[in-house]
């Protein structure tokens, strides 16, 4: 980077330089000095010799993260493999820590990379990569230890070993789309452009059928007018000469076979069609000419009998006008001065392979077991449909040879095989939504099969596991199905990339439930079986959720785009909103990526603080949580921060922002609730330092409340402000959980502190506070058990302290970075 430096300060000096010379040139106004300078090329050089050394060192910085990131891949990748041949559960525990540490230096430079990346496709794909990684590294911890727990077990190690097989998919993602970002020569760029979208591995329906409209476009024949001795002419058959033909944007048409790349801004290949060629404009100008053609047709027979009558007179007058009128209107007597283009041989096979490309597609929606029996039908008939016309639309080309004054059925067979297209696009679309339409049942009886395989595991009913197996794999291979279908009608490369990838995980980690429900039945008294099955239980659900809303994304986006044309916006009305006269209501919005980058540290901090909250009620387990008032609102409390942390990263049952507000406000209610209990619970506390701070702690409380409910209820009007006011909800309800666990650890310490002084074991049903508005004190109890070794144990329970590390860096990895290395 210092050379790059030396280079940028060398030329910002001699552009400096010169441009102080330059200012003693009069021609600009300012007092002669000697030598002006007269020619500007030295400064030319040196612009150019700046802009060289800026790009220099924009290329050397890509190149240096680019090296950082496969570095830090590079290492995840080499602790990955130490962590499948560890033989023991400290080994692990120790290069688990290594690992996790690991994962968050590769998470952090995968973000800055994803921003970075300019194609759409890719940073897609780099998103879905990082989305594996981090779902996946809960289930490799479990996975690995019921692995090391029951190392005879065939379903564990498959468990695991697929977990492994997926994150190095996903390490390899990352690799690939690192790499395809900085080509090493001309030669492999040129070879990555030459394959086109619609013929490639990434091909969709909709892709083919965007292509193949294309090029019946492009192949639309256009009518010039030849430069002859004589002049222009116009053809005969009734085209006037006020209409010359095709617009130049169809006629100066270069015949680029390559689709072009799909934006944000989706659009169909009808409306494709319409902006790209001019077709509107053509179509006015071909409906012009066959309203006139009839009257053209007279004009022309009456100027025939003009000329032949103009041959009879020897006028001079008479000579000249008729050589004027000659030239004008010259006759054609050979087609090709007429410039009709007529297929080639070359187009003709292109529009036959890009047809059976688009056939070869819809095979997804016609070989589908879930796709009812009149919607296949509709599929081959417009199949078919298409062929045909296209067929005709060959056969009138050929004609066009012999009679080249048919250009108007040409344009109408043109139109019909653009109408067969877009109709088997709607056909494609209505496929596939009613095919969605079920899928909301298959996901709710699919989640509840998935917790029941718990129960059944560990009453070891093989039978009925098996039933529920089968039922299952029914379940995934309609999810399946209908994420193939999604991705053949996404309008967007992101939405067709994350549909791919939605379904690759559904077919890896679906059948593992049931691998890990079989794990867990030969080993019905292990514990780490049972949370190994809980966390694959939880990606399912995480996948389920995924499949829902890659589904009304693509539904909606589809939909949309064939309303785009009907729709029309009056922009000369008054809208709500504007000029104060009427108030806009809020509606509910969600994040942009872009936008979750930003909040992702917030959300982070929250994250850890719920973290430490879980650990402090955790603490309390050697009491009966029943009737303990005060770890239920934390749990509570720690639920709600967690499901807000999740809305920062897209996930979750939060979904808009307006979700985000009121979870705020419930949020608060319960730290209210929380507060007042926790106030009762301090009068039973001994005066002495440990009362002290918890007093400290808690006067701070309905501050941080109020605080969070006025950002709530603060009003906001467009997007950016409702995002600076999701950025302060998060903030505040960070600092306000940040307290409450403050307050519960110092709740804890209390607690012992009563029974060391007293002697008097404490009673959780105390703090049990069933109407908050009116509370008891009643005197303490003694309890039957020592509440001493109730404590000794919950302790004796807790993870070590290098796991606790461990848990730290996963949590850490699961955020994006806000910031640029």
């Amino acid at each position: 980077m210092r050379l790059g430096e030396i280079l940028i300060i060398a030329g910002c000096s001699s552009i400096e330089r010169l441009c102080d010379i330059a200012a003693t040139d009069p021609t600009v106004g300012y007092s002669p000095r000697p030598n002006p300078i007269d020619d500007r090329g030295p400064m030319i050089r040196a612009a150019r010799t700046l802009l060289s050394s800026v790009t220099r060192v924009l290329l050397l910085a890509d190149i240096v993260v680019v090296k950082q990131l496969l570095l830090a891949k590079d290492r995840v990748a080499r602790t990955l493999g130490r962590l499948e041949s560890v033989a023991n559960f400290t080994e692990f525990v120790k290069a688990f820590s290594v690992f996790g540490a690991e994962m968050v230096e590769l998470a952090h430079v995968t973000g800055n990379r994803q921003n970075d990346l300019k194609d759409e496709r890719r940073r897609a794909q780099m998103s879905s990569a990082r989305q594996v990684l981090e779902r996946s590294t809960m289930m490799l911890l479990t996975s690995s230890k019921t692995c090391l727990r029951h190392s005879e077990c065939a379903h564990s190690k498959e468990n695991r070993d697929t977990v492994f097989c997926q994150m190095r998919r996903a390490m390899d993602l990352i690799h690939y789309v690192v790499k395809d970002g900085i080509l090493e020569s001309a030669s492999d760029r040129n070879a990555l452009r030459q394959v086109p979208e619609w013929d490639s591995e990434r091909a969709t329906a909709f892709t083919c059928l965007r292509h193949f409209s294309r090029l019946i476009e492009i192949s639309r024949p256009s009518y010039e007018r030849n430069a002859g001795p004589g002049g222009g002419g116009v053809p005969p058959g009734g085209i006037s000469g006020s209409v010359q033909g095709p617009p130049p944007s169809v006629k100066d048409r270069t015949p680029t076979m390559g689709p072009p790349l799909l934006s944000k801004e989706c659009i169909s290949p009808t409306q494709v069609r319409d902006k790209e060629t001019g077709i509107a404009e053509h179509r006015r100008d071909r409906d012009l000419m066959r309203r006139n053609s009839e009257r053209d047709r007279e004009r022309e027979r009456e100027r025939e009998r003009e000329r032949d009558r103009d041959r009879d007179r020897n006028s001079i007058g008479h000579s000249r006008e008729y050589s004027t009128r000659e030239r004008e209107f010259p006759k054609y007597d050979n087609k090709a001065d007429l410039g009709i283009s007529i297929f080639s041989t070359d187009t003709r096979e292109q529009l036959l392979a890009a047809l059976d490309k688009v056939c070869e597609k819809t095979q997804d929606f016609t070989d589908s077991a879930y796709t009812s029996h009149e919607h296949r039908e509709n599929i081959l008939l417009l199949c078919d449909r298409a062929k045909l016309e296209l067929n005709q639309l060959m056969r009138i080309a050929v004609s066009m040879e012999q009679y080249p004054n048919s250009s108007f059925d040409i344009d109408g067979a043109i139109e019909s095989v653009l109408a067969a297209a877009h109709d088997l696009t709607t056909q494609l679309t209505l496929t596939a939504q009613d095919q969605s339409a079920e899928l909301s049942h298959i996901i709710k009886s699919g989640i509840d099969i998935a917790n029941s395989l718990r129960n059944i595991a560990l009453n070891q009913e093989l039978d009925r596991l098996q039933e529920c197996a089968d039922r299952f794999h029914e379940h995934i291979d309609h999810m399946l199905e209908v994420c193939k279908l999604l991705r053949q009608i996404a309008l967007t490369e992101t939405l067709q990339v994350q549909a791919k990838f939605t379904e690759i995980n559904v077919r890896i980690y679906g059948p593992q439930v049931i691998t890990a429900a079989r794990a867990l039945t030969s080993h019905p008294q292990s514990k780490i079986a049972k949370e190994n099955l809980e966390v694959f239980v939880d990606m399912w659900q995480w996948l389920s959720t995924d499949v829902t809303t890659i589904t009304k994304e693509v539904i909606d986006l589809a939909q949309s785009s064939t309303k785009m044309d009907k729709t029309t916006e009056y922009l000369s009305l008054p809208r709500p909103g504007k000029h104060g006269t009427t108030s806009k209501p809020l509606k509910p919005t969600r994040l942009d990526s872009e936008e979750q980058e930003k909040i992702a540290k917030t959300g982070l901090e929250m994250k850890m603080v719920t973290n430490e909250m879980d650990a402090e009620t955790d603490k309390w387990n050697g009491a009966s949580e029943e009737n303990n008032d005060i770890v239920k609102r934390a749990k509570n409390m720690s639920a709600m921060a967690f499901s807000m942390y999740q809305f920062t990263k897209g996930e979750g049952t939060l979904r808009t922002t307006q979700d985000l507000f009121t979870q705020a406000e419930y949020f608060a209610e319960e730290a209210n609730r929380l507060y007042k209990v926790v106030r009762q619970f301090s009068y039973q506390v001994p005066a002495g330092p440990p009362k002290k701070e918890l007093l400290e702690h808690l006067d701070k409380v309905p501050t941080y409340v109020q605080t969070l409910q006025f950002t709530v209820k603060d009003p906001t009007v467009g997007k950016a402000a409702t995002f600076v006011k999701v950025d302060h909800v998060i903030q505040e309800t960070k600092n306000l959980m940040n307290v409450i666990s403050k307050v519960v650890s110092t709740c804890f310490v209390c607690a012992d502190r009563i029974f060391e002084q007293t002697g008097v074991p404490f009673d959780n049903r105390l703090i049990n506070v069933p109407a908050v508005a009116s509370v008891s004190i009643e005197p303490s109890s003694t309890s039957t058990k020592s509440a001493k070794d109730k404590q000794l144990g919950a302790m004796k329970s807790q993870l070590p302290c290098e796991y606790k590390r461990v848990r730290t860096a996963l949590i850490t990895f699961s955020a994006k970075p806000p910031y640029k290395i």
